[in-house]
């Protein structure tokens, strides 16, 4: 998304609303703080709306957790002035894989000459670049102060990993998340297509 969109707050209004959804949803028990995080609602991983003898939510309630995976893939497809994409590869390190993603990220805003920022989040730390458009893609410069908005980012990286979970399923595969596969075509039909790395 551009600068502009991130001071404005568009986008995240957008998933803040999501998010009062789902506190106000009978069927979860999702409370304010909580960070939703794809792994474990695809997993259908959750409070038990209702006190049980067993642990975990029952069957019912894991698919209730699964949808709000899926809700929120239609919500990211609705954010306003965001581009939705991924990037695909095997086997890089953190650092290989961020270098890559901003490399060609650069290339395409040098392309366009337009200027954006990237937060990247690995398991070490969550960092601002800044791309910049100019006739030779610039190498992104890391951000030294935050941006003002960077604090309404948390639920942006939220949709993001949201997108990123979905489109490894999509490709990998993977057996157990068989009901995953076509979510990413399905609920995000204008995304770009992923950038190899």
């Amino acid at each position: 998304m551009p600068y502009e969109a991130l001071e404005s707050k568009e986008a995240t209004d957008v998933w803040g609303g999501f998010r009062e959804e789902l506190y106000a949803d009978p069927a979860l028990n999702i409370r304010r703080g909580d960070t939703l995080r794809a792994r474990k609602l695809a997993a259908g991983q959750g409070r038990p709306r209702f006190p049980s003898a067993h642990r975990g939510p029952n069957r019912a309630e894991q698919w209730s957790y699964r949808h709000v995976l899926r809700r929120g893939l239609g919500v990211v497809a609705r954010l306003p002035r965001t581009t939705v994409g991924s990037a695909r590869g095997r086997g890089m390190s953190a650092t290989a894989t961020t270098e890559a993603v901003l490399g060609e990220l650069s290339s395409r805003h040098a392309r366009d000459r337009s200027s954006a920022l990237a937060l990247i989040r690995t398991p070490a730390d969550t960092t601002w670049y800044e791309l910049t458009p100019g006739p030779v893609p610039a190498a992104p410069s890391l951000v030294r102060s935050a941006p003002y908005a960077s604090a309404e980012a948390g639920g942006l990286l939220e949709a993001a990993e949201f997108v990123a979970y979905c489109a490894y399923q999509h490709y990998a595969r993977s057996h157990h998340r068989r009901f995953l596969w076509d979510w990413l075509p399905e609920l995000l039909p204008g995304a770009a297509r992923p950038i190899g790395i």
